[in-house]
């Protein structure tokens, strides 16, 4: 049997070695394995969100909605909204941690969870407050009305006594799990992709806005449009915890704004 001399040991592994290296080598999923899991991620917050509604159904409603007014009505109500942000919100970034660690990632790396400076968190704040006051004027020059949809969702919400679990998702929940999926997980592999920084800012920023259909066409736009600032503080300083910071910031202007509609109007 042919054997190989001890003076030279490295022969064997050298082959195995490099193929497990290779094997081993983080990825980053580019523009189609980004879009396969974030269409997995999106049917896994809807099928958690629409759970989350049956089972309130069961538990808390005594008369079954029988038309679609009515049934409406109970989707939208302010502290059902927020536990299926809450619920849903665990499910999406589970199927995003799948994903990076697939790409054999860490999971902060990847989002670029890395906290700003406060230089970097005081000129995206003013740049996004510059921002709403521009849309702020458009709305009162054109006549929108805040959505009937959100001050519905505050109102209901504080009738019931849950208005605190409404802060908190809207405010905290879904910042996070919106800012860790379109900022962290979209913005990183489509701005690596064909795409680059600046077609990703614009794509994903055209995703988030179009699953915001409970919003009227000029709502829309507004959120189009923030998601293009956020994009861009994303890429410009490389934190897509200062995207979470100033999302959650433009929510809370938002039910502050719904709060003082409903106690002066």
């Amino acid at each position: 049997m042919l054997s190989l001399p001890e003076s030279a040991p490295w022969i064997v592994p050298t082959v195995p070695i490099a193929v497990a290296a290779a094997l081993r080598r983080p990825r980053t999923w580019y523009f189609w394995g980004t879009a396969f899991f974030a269409v997995i991620a999106c049917l896994v917050q809807s099928i958690a969100a629409t759970l989350t509604f049956l089972v309130l159904l069961a538990c808390w409603v005594c008369v079954v909605p029988h038309t679609p007014e009515e049934l409406r009505a109970l989707i939208y109500d302010g502290a059902w909204l927020a536990l299926a942000a809450i619920m849903a919100g665990p499910f999406v970034l589970a199927v995003l941690w799948g994903a990076i660690r697939l790409a054999r990632q860490r999971f902060a790396d990847y989002l670029a969870l890395r906290w700003p400076s406060g230089r970097e968190l005081a000129r995206g704040l003013a740049m996004t407050c510059a921002f709403l006051l521009v849309w702020l004027a458009i709305a009162y020059l054109t006549g929108q009305k805040a959505p009937a949809f959100v001050i519905n969702g505050y109102m209901s919400a504080r009738a019931t006594g849950w208005l605190p679990v409404y802060l908190i998702a809207m405010c905290i929940a879904a910042p996070v799990t919106e800012e860790f999926f379109v900022r962290g997980f979209l913005f990183r592999g489509w701005s690596q992709s064909f795409l680059r920084p600046t077609g990703a800012i614009v794509l994903s920023s055209a995703v988030w806005a179009a699953a915001h259909t409970q919003y009227n066409l000029f709502y829309v736009s507004e959120i189009f449009t923030i998601g293009l600032l956020l994009g861009y503080l994303r890429y410009r300083y490389g934190s897509t915890w200062l995207t979470v910071i100033i999302h959650s910031a433009i929510n809370l202007a938002a039910v502050i704004e719904v709060a003082l509609i409903v106690a002066y109007a």
